[in-house]
């Protein structure tokens, strides 16, 4: 199905709407020919026409031009994250300087006394953010539910041909329009930390070498059983926030494995291979 005013088609892989190309910008897979057309005008038409129609030519770099700026259309302005990202670097800071601050109290580098006022200083300006943070997860994912539902809705009367192809894109075009604006925000507020995914592993890891390590030699730092119980259930919080990154890195570990599996036996060329690999390996790289 397509939309010559739009320039979208429907991938037959994964059924979300893409901008026509060799592979959908969704799921990485090659279209078929007839929806896979060129994104620069072939070479032997462009010297003829510079040849015989010098003017007939101009619209052609019009056309490639144009499309790049339709991709990035899916990409929501900063000024959109804005809010988000400000909460959340905040938030990234306070949980750095606790966390730096528990370790050289531990080494002991800080008077006990400093350590208790800075860490309930920083906990509580956590705590008032963090709120903050789940109340806009939970607005936010219910927007985001009730989006797709209204997604399916429209695909299923689309497939009874209860509203037409045109009205369908149309509608489908809008909900994905909010959807790309509400998902990155989403994304955004799950790492109150603002790590690479890359480095979840390391930083879960060094969680939980700090919740032994106030469980083993806390008494002998000066601090009570209720101070040890407080920083023990701060610090397994924040690894429990982690554990959708930690799930969202194993995703992507795991379908790079796929990739090179399906690559290795034939059914992906290289090519495509390279291409879905490189999408992959650029979430890893990223904080949300």
């Amino acid at each position: 199905m397509t939309s010559p005013l739009l320039n979208r088609v429907v991938c037959p892989h994964c059924k979300r709407l893409t901008l026509r190309g060799r592979y959908c910008m969704n799921c990485g897979k090659e279209l078929p020919a007839e929806l896979a057309i060129e994104v620069t005008p072939p070479q032997p038409v462009i010297q003829q026409s510079a040849a015989e129609q010098p003017q007939a030519a101009a619209p052609a770099p019009q056309q490639v031009a144009q499309l790049p700026t339709q991709q990035t259309a899916e990409v929501p302005p900063a000024e959109d994250v804005a809010e988000e990202r400000k909460l959340v670097e905040q938030l990234s800071k306070l949980h750095t300087w606790s966390l730096k601050l528990i370790d050289i109290f531990m080494n002991g580098e800080v008077p006990i006394n400093v350590f208790k006022e800075l860490y309930d200083e920083y906990r509580s300006r956590i705590t008032t953010l963090d709120q903050k943070r789940i109340d806009t997860i939970n607005r936010i994912s219910e927007r985001i539910r009730e989006l797709t539902q209204k997604s399916e809705s429209l695909k299923i009367r689309h497939e009874v041909n209860e509203i037409s192809d045109r009205d369908y894109i149309r509608q489908k075009i809008e909900l994905d329009k909010e959807l790309t604006r509400l998902r990155p925000k989403l994304s955004i507020l799950q790492n109150p930390l603002e790590i690479r995914l890359a480095d979840i592993p390391a930083f879960t890891e060094s969680l939980a070498n700090k919740i032994q390590n106030v469980r083993d030699n806390g008494v002998q730092a000066g601090l009570s059983q209720e101070t040890i119980s407080t920083i023990v259930q701060d610090l397994q919080s924040l690894l429990d926030a982690c554990q959708g990154l930690v799930k969202q890195h194993e995703k992507i570990q795991h379908e790079i494995k796929k990739l090179e599996t399906r690559y290795k036996i034939g059914e992906l060329k290289q090519d495509e291979y390279l291409a879905q690999r490189q999408r992959l390996e650029r979430q890893l790289e990223l904080t949300f």
